[in-house]
């Protein structure tokens, strides 16, 4: 059975419309109350909230803490924070569950509900979708008191930060001039006083959140923001966060922006030359370019992949005892400090591998060379399994013959387009080009 509500990361989507609104709020708050209770056998379970700067947050905490409020449960809301910071309260306190209300890089007209379980990680499979089930079983009681929740525990937000902190060595910035892309989100307040707490000098921008500009031309996804930033002074190297602060995209001294795989690439190689990459593997997912796993290849380093989504990555990392994981799209786990993507703890690792290296982040960067890599999304009336497309079939084999170790296709339907996904990295640009047109031939004649 697969999952109606919950998505790729939690349930997502437009503020206001069918897929995410005060009543589905309401709905999964009880839901997860009457998991919670029936499950577990807990009376009175514990739910802690944050929220990122979107103005809808309010309304959807109203309708979430009413949910499981109505089942018996309790809420603690700690008011605007990263989610990271939600998955660490969660996890060192006595909460049963969290919820960040966030759609993390998204548009402020978007918002969503994205749950903790109480060891600060993201749902398990069998977790998501027995929360799904119970979600589509629960409708909305007619008679409903939603009331205004207060906000506070802002200590709590401040544990994180001070546990964050606390993994560095104090003043290892000193003398580094540092950009800072907030995305007017929940670092917002929080990312400039940790980062000139370790001696830095900080220029900041996106840190002025009104509710409605949250990844609003700034960002992780708008790297031109910190490139304008870059053109007001020398910087040893930048950082841009994402709304919800889980993401992280890394700048150089030159403000060009470095890849995700690259970033990852450079925090295992300097774990490892530390001791402390757990089994010598990286784990990453199945949209990470091959370049990554040959560039660390001759470092002594595997890279195990898993399905899109970060919540694939840490589900990995705990069942196999790895320490570090993440995406292409910014997205880093740091198992010995987190379950869960952290943008600040991220960012502080990158800061600290170009101290204690005295190397500039470009030459840190340096090992990574990406395989050529092509792309198509082809529009289809239908999604029978491919197994089924005898053309499509045969020419994947054939390719994968072809390219050995040294090539890789990637061959999907979109979750969420009536579309076919192509991915093809070979070791040159002619081998890339040849090996997609191919499969294009071949969707064609299997899918018109």
């Amino acid at each position: 059975m697969g999952l109606k509500y919950f998505g790729t990361d939690g349930i997502r989507g437009p503020y206001g419309g069918p897929q995410l609104n005060d009543a589905i709020a309401f709905r999964a708050g009880l839901a997860a109350v009457r998991l919670l209770v029936r499950e577990g056998g807990e009376e009175s379970p514990l739910m802690v909230v944050g929220r990122d700067t979107r103005a809808s947050g309010v309304a959807l905490l109203v309708g979430l803490t009413a949910g499981f409020e109505s089942g018996g449960g309790r809420v603690q809301s700690i008011g605007v924070a990263p989610t990271p910071a939600i998955a660490y309260v969660v996890k060192q306190s006595d909460a049963s569950i969290g919820c960040a209300i966030t759609a993390s890089h998204n548009p402020s007209s978007d918002n969503g509900l994205k749950f903790f379980q109480s060891n600060g990680a993201k749902p398990t499979e069998a977790f998501e979708l027995d929360l799904d089930s119970e979600l589509g079983k629960t409708e909305t009681p007619t008679a409903v008191e939603f009331r205004s929740v207060a906000d506070g525990h802002a200590e709590e937000v401040q544990k994180y930060v001070d546990a964050v902190s606390g993994a560095f060595e104090p003043g290892f910035l000193s003398g580094k001039r540092i950009a800072l892309d907030c995305a007017n989100g929940a670092l917002s307040g929080i990312a400039k006083k940790v980062f000139e707490h370790f001696g830095a000098s900080i220029d900041v921008l996106g840190n002025e959140p009104d509710g409605e500009n949250i990844n609003a031309g700034v960002g992780s996804e708008c790297p031109e923001a910190i490139a304008r930033l870059y053109q007001s002074g020398n910087y040893d190297f930048g950082l841009a966060f994402d709304g919800d602060g889980d993401r992280m995209i890394a700048f150089d001294e030159a403000g060009s922006k470095l890849s995700g795989e690259a970033v990852l690439g450079l925090l295992a190689i300097r774990s490892k030359e530390k001791g402390a990459l757990a089994a010598c593997t990286l784990v990453s997912t199945e949209q990470s370019n091959l370049g990554l796993d040959a560039a660390l290849s001759s470092k002594g380093i595997t890279v195990e992949r898993v399905g899109i989504g970060d919540k694939f990555v840490s589900r990995l990392m705990a069942a196999n005892g790895y320490s570090l994981g993440g995406e292409e799209s910014g997205h880093v786990v740091n198992g010995d400090f987190s379950n869960t993507g952290d943008g600040l703890f991220a960012g502080l690792r990158v800061a600290q591998a170009v101290v204690e290296t005295g190397r500039k982040l470009s030459e840190l960067a340096a090992f990574y060379v990406a395989f050529p890599q092509e792309t198509r999304a082809i529009a289809v009336s239908s999604k029978p399994p491919l197994s089924e497309c005898p053309h499509l079939s045969r020419t994947i084999h054939e390719i994968e013959e072809e390219f050995g170790s040294e090539g890789r296709l990637l061959v999907r339907y979109s979750g969420t387009e009536p579309k076919l996904r192509l991915l093809v990295e070979g070791k040159t640009d002619s081998l890339s080009l040849q090996a997609i047109e191919k499969l294009e031939v071949a969707v064609r004649k299997d899918l018109g």
